[in-house]
Formats: structure tokens, C-alpha cells, sequence
């Protein structure tokens, strides 16, 4: 499909739109994966450095610009493809504006077969951040045939599960195209390895927990383990600390609820265990650049994209 400056505007929004609303989880086989946002950026400047806790895979449409994480630059072109991986600080610098199209996802290793969640967690470790020639690569490819499905100009009804495969495929590709594919057999201390088990169960309790206070004390006493052991656990399995895990987890529900609730921003601060709407408006904007009234009001239900383009 080609895609020039005019045409894909309206595309993206529409691609914002619908699988922002539609599609938030995908079920294909034995493979379930969350997915936290699409997204669909005519121009996409600098950001500043950061790290998710889940992965964010981008493929460059147009524009020119740089990708680095940790002290390695990579150049980005059309066709690039880059993947930031959980627990790795990366960031973005344009200064033209990059055409992106970009999702942010994680497995749900208890609703997967092993056989993909190892895959996964080897991509975590060893994935290949950029891939330059991308534009002929599996992903490259179906990121295209996913936009194909939102021209305006075709007149036709997709059914639900043909955005749902495309979509699963294109999840899965990323496995081939930035890792070592899926052969990995997990040695046995690491199949059995009791941290990785008392971390899931840290992350179970503080996911279904979130509108109450969540100190380190507390999740530990829950555990039965100390507060200096649980810090650990989350300095190992979950690459980042344990305040900034909880944080990351509150905003995320906030980020759900605000796409997909009309309840007041008050209400949903409460909910997602913030102590106060200004605590709440603070750390949101400092994780995504925006308010949570202008994430609702713009961010995805009109198309996140640049209005003075």
C-alpha cells in the first residue's frame, strides 16, 4: 500500500479509532497476548528517556530520525523497524517528525502455551533492537496490510477476525524478525526457578490491588518474604524498581479507564490508588507528556496525531 504525507492522516485516525476500541486483547491458538495501546503518529518528534515494563514494537513509514537505548544510536529511515524491550530506557529524536505506527503489548504468560512464553522472555533478553531493512520483512509487511484495512477509499467491511489474525501475526512476527525465533527450550533452572514464580505472584497481587495503598512492606508481609528480598526480585525479573513497577501498573489502569469509561477523572485517580487528583495529573504527565483530560479528549478518540500537520 502507498502511504504519502496527505493520505495517511485520515488513516491513522481511523486506525486509532477502531483498535484502540476494538482490539485490547488477542486470542489466537495457544497464544493470548494484552495489548496497551495502538498507535498511529503522522509526526513523532523527541521524546525523552524512559522504559516500559511491557514491549513497544515501531515501524518507521517516513522521516528521519535516531533511536537509542542505553549509550548506542541507531539511524532511523522508512522501513526501519525498532523494538524497545521491557526494562530497557530508550528514546526517540526526530527533527523533522517520524511517521510512526507503533504497539505497545505484553504476553500473558498464564493464558499461554510455554512454547510462546519462552519465546517472548528470550526476546526480552536477546531481542535486536533495530532491524533497518524492515520494509520487506514480515513485520513491515503486515504493518501495511494493517493499514490497508482503514483507506477510507475501499468500501469494505472487514469482519472482526480478520483484523484479530492480522493483528495476532503481526505480534507473532516480531518473534522472527527481532529474535531468535521461537526455538528456545528453558533450562531447567530456569523453568523452575522459584524467584520467577514469587515475582508473578507479586505482580498477581499488586495488579488486583491497585486501588489500595501498595508499599513494599505490605506485598512483602503478603509474600512472606522481606521488603529487601522483594526488591530484588523486582531488580532481577522485573528490571526496574518497585515503586516505579506500581506506578507504571496505576497509570496503566487509568489509561484504560479513560479510554473506556466515562467516569470522572476524581473517580478514576481513587480507583487506580492515587492519594489525590493532583498526585494523579503529576505522575501521568510526567509518564506520557499529557494530562489524563487531554489523553480522553484527543489521545485516542479523535486519532493521535499532530493537528497542525
Amino acid at each position: 500500500m502507498q502511504i504519502d504525507d496527505e493520505a495517511f492522516i485520515p488513516i491513522f485516525k481511523r486506525a486509532n479509532s477502531i483498535l484502540n476500541r476494538t482490539l485490547s486483547r488477542i486470542e489466537h491458538q495457544e497464544l493470548s497476548i494484552r495489548i496497551h495501546y495502538w498507535g498511529f503518529m503522522p509526526r513523532h518528534y523527541d521524546n525523552t528517556e524512559h522504559k516500559h515494563s511491557f514491549f513497544e514494537a515501531c515501524y518507521v513509514l517516513t522521516g528521519n530520525g535516531t533511536y537509542i537505548e542505553g549509550e548506542t544510536e541507531f539511524h532511523l529511515q522508512p522501513g526501519t523497524l525498532f523494538l524497545s524491550r521491557p526494562g530497557v530506557q530508550h528514546q526517540i529524536r526526530s527533527k523533522d517528525g517520524l511517521a510512526l505506527c507503533y504497539v505497545a503489548f505484553e504476553p500473558e504468560e498464564t493464558a499461554s502455551d510455554e512454547f510462546y512464553s519462552a519465546a517472548f522472555r528470550l526476546l526480552a533478553k536477546q531481542g535486536n533492537p533495530v532491524v533497518a531493512e524492515g520494509a520487506r520483512q514480515a513485520s513491515g509487511l503486515l504493518w501495511l496490510s494493517l493499514l490497508s484495512l482503514f483507506h477510507a477509499g475501499s468500501g469494505k467491511q472487514h469482519p472482526p477476525q480478520m483484523l484479530n489474525s492480522l493483528a495476532a501475526s503481526l505480534i507473532v512476527s516480531f518473534l522472527a524478525v527481532h529474535g531468535p525465533g521461537f526455538h528456545h527450550e528453558p533450562s531447567g533452572a530456569e523453568a523452575n526457578d522459584e524467584g520467577t514464580s514469587m515475582f508473578h505472584q507479586a505482580e498477581l497481587f499488586i495488579k488486583d490491588n491497585l486501588n489500595e495503598p501498595l508499599s513494599l512492606e505490605r506485598v512483602a508481609g503478603h509474600l512472606h518474604i522481606t521488603t529487601r528480598h522483594l526488591t530484588r526480585l523486582f531488580r532481577k525479573y522485573g528490571h526496574q524498581s518497585f515503586v516505579h513497577y506500581v506506578q507504571e501498573q496505576r497509570v496503566q489502569q487509568a489509561k484504560h479507564m479513560l479510554l473506556h469509561t466515562d467516569r470522572q477523572i476524581k473517580e478514576i485517580a481513587v480507583c487506580c490508588g492515587f492519594e489525590s487528583v493532583h498526585y494523579f495529573t503529576r505522575v501521568f504527565t510526567s509518564k506520557l507528556g499529557v494530562t489524563p483530560a487531554r489523553f480522553r479528549r484527543s489521545q485516542f478518540s479523535e486519532g493521535r496525531y499532530d493537528s497542525e500537520v
